[in-house]
């Protein structure tokens, strides 16, 4: 069987879990780095929300830093519903909290968008604005 690690035990725990039963948000372990990124995109965020706000004078190292944690979060497997909200945060930030389908919107993407809102309004709802999108299209 080889030497027994704590990546072997964890994927070993997961894949004995009872079909259909989500692993409980106290088991941070699978999602530790997905978690880490999180805080630093949602550091990054706030950094970008700041210029954008301040007349767009981004910064290009933070823009390739942001760029950088937001590729390996999308990359990253969740494999806890901390991991998923991490995901989802993310979302919401490129989204403006919109989770509205267009008219052409694919089904698939109209319920990748459903399955964003559902964990957006169980970890932070306040994250969600319906209508911002449209908003900020109708600004001058």
């Amino acid at each position: 069987m080889g030497h027994l690690t704590r990546r072997k035990l964890f994927a070993v725990t997961a894949a004995c879990a009872m079909p259909g039963q989500v692993q409980s948000n106290t088991t941070k372990v699978g999602d530790a780095n997905l978690i880490a990124l999180g805080q630093v995109f949602d550091s990054l965020a706030a950094r970008v929300d700041v210029a954008i706000d301040n007349g767009f004078d981004l910064d290009c190292d933070l823009l390739k830093a942001f760029g950088r944690v937001h590729d390996q979060i999308l990359s990253g497997q969740a494999t806890t519903m901390e991991g998923l909200f991490v995901k989802a945060r993310a979302a919401a930030w490129g989204l403006f909290g919109d989770f509205q389908p267009h008219e052409q919107t694919s089904t698939a993407d109209k319920m990748a968008l459903s399955i964003i809102r559902d964990l957006i309004r169980l970890h932070q709802p306040r994250l969600e604005r319906p209508g911002a999108l449209a908003r900020l299209a109708r600004e001058p």
